[in-house]
């Protein structure tokens, strides 16, 4: 078997280190999106309403916990927003009436997506006369 030449070999590791660097943006890519999509805030919401069941208060204080840990500026915006002196009153009514606005515009996406499944799953109408043969 002959040996390649340094020049071959040269090329070759070019051609491994182009690929290399091809796959490690594809992967970039790749996690950037998957960590976009799970930062957002609607997943963050999806994934703390569910379980707004009264035996499940003890996880769901240590996710607020763990959630409050890991993104610290959510803490300081409460206490600045409850703490407040003069315009804490109308800052807390914007606050509520948002957080009122985003459940109330889920609550509907949810309605919206239980009739679609519904509907698919239930393709015939119901029909007020009976079937005449």
């Amino acid at each position: 078997m002959s040996k390649m030449s340094p020049e071959v070999d040269r090329q070759v590791r070019i051609e491994l280190l182009r690929a290399r660097a091809a796959v490690e943006r594809e992967a970039l890519v790749h996690n950037v999106a998957g960590l976009t999509a799970s930062l957002s805030p609607s997943h963050l919401v999806k994934g703390l309403v569910p379980r707004l069941s009264a035996g499940n208060m003890p996880m769901m204080a240590w996710q607020a916990f763990s959630v409050v840990r890991r993104y610290p500026v959510i803490m300081s915006t409460l206490s600045a927003i409850f703490l407040r002196g003069k315009r804490s009153r109308l800052l807390k009514l914007a606050t509520a009436g948002a957080v009122g606005w985003q459940v109330y515009r889920g609550w509907r996406a949810r309605q919206a997506s239980d009739a679609a499944t519904q509907a698919v799953t239930n393709p015939v109408p119901p029909t007020s006369r009976p079937l005449s043969f």
